[in-house]
């Protein structure tokens, strides 16, 4: 069972008054499961957040429900303590990007440009998981490309409003959303181009593939600890969550479907945690103010915050060139700008 008592508490993270200090996030994939939640906790502390993603009306529907969470937990905690002093909300703003379509990574931060002139923290949140293989339009496997290319594009591009220096001492960051699942490619190197990975049977590569997507994603956060010294980066695994909607592949194949409904639902009762417990991570990633850059960046926290050791394929720096300059290069085969 996970030690709760050791995870992180939002709550004892600073709260901003956005009109006097604006701090600033991007987030991918915050319309459901954890990044809602990291989303709702951000908001409550008054941070002003771009979430960047495909359909309008799903976002700005989070928006609704996120607002109307955040009233309700402030009522209650009033009905608690009379003497209770409620702190300024945060923004909420949508992005449009399409991590299917890098074409729309360079639109989706020109955008953000035209709004804002610094960033404070990206966060890397959405992805898929254990789906059918798939090559894009973009010509990279389907998981390689959303959980780990587009992003790594983003970073690219987004890096110039990071790198602005706070009037306020704030330390940029870059929070990225590994997996323990890395480890399913961790008994051989992979290297970059092997992303394409087919071999039979899919049910078991694809899991591989899915590894090759999250060790790539903790190589380049271990990356970045280098190449940008002035920025606090980090890869996070939020645990294993209940009842995620990364599973919904798996519930549906006729069969397969038994065995895997039934080994997730033993998953959750021992080792699982809910969609709120699986933001801690992330938000102590973004939000404690004791994270520093010489200790922290370059680290892998899992389960509500703790720090771990990820495989040795994700730590090897060697590695991690290797996957930084291919992808560098091929994104400038496909004319990026980067």
């Amino acid at each position: 069972m996970p030690n709760r008592s050791k995870f992180f508490n939002p709550e004892t993270a600073p709260y901003y008054d956005p009109k006097i200090d604006r701090r600033v996030v991007l987030i991918t994939g915050g319309n459901t499961g954890i990044g809602w939640y990291t989303v709702l906790h951000l908001y409550l502390h008054g941070y002003i957040i771009y979430m960047a993603g495909r359909t309008e009306s799903k976002v700005l529907k989070a928006f609704e429900d996120i607002k109307k969470e955040a009233e309700l937990r402030n009522s209650k905690k009033l009905e608690k303590d009379p003497e209770f002093k409620q702190h300024p909300y945060g923004e909420l703003h949508h992005i449009y990007i399409d991590l299917l379509d890098l074409s729309t990574i360079p639109k989706a931060v020109k955008n953000f440009g035209s709004k804002e002139n610094k960033l404070d923290i990206l966060i890397g949140n959405a992805g898929i998981m254990g789906v059918p293989y798939k090559i894009t339009k973009d010509d990279y496997e389907i998981q390689y490309q959303v959980n780990f290319v587009s992003h790594f594009l983003l970073i690219l591009n987004i890096l110039p409003y990071l790198r602005k220096e706070s009037t306020t001492g704030v330390i940029p960051r870059i929070v990225l959303l590994s997996s323990i699942g890395h480890n399913f490619a961790s008994y051989k190197h992979f290297k970059p181009e092997q992303n394409k990975l087919n071999c039979f049977p899919n049910s078991i590569y694809t899991w591989v593939r899915y590894g090759i997507a999250k060790t790539s994603e903790i190589q380049i956060i271990k990356q970045l600890k280098i190449k940008e010294p002035e920025i606090l980066s980090i890869a996070i695994h939020p645990g294993i969550i209940l009842g995620t909607e990364l599973y919904n592949h798996w519930r549906e194949i006729p069969i397969i479907k038994y065995g895997a409904n039934a080994f997730f639902a033993i998953s959750d009762k021992l080792i699982g945690v809910s969609n709120e417990e699986g933001s801690l991570a992330t938000l102590k990633a973004c939000m404690d103010p004791e994270l520093t850059i010489k200790k922290d960046s370059g680290e892998y926290f899992v389960t509500g915050g703790i720090v771990d050791k990820p495989s040795k394929n994700a730590s090897n720096l060697k590695y991690g060139e290797e996957t930084w300059d291919w992808n560098l290069k091929e994104l400038q085969k496909r004319g990026f700008e980067v």
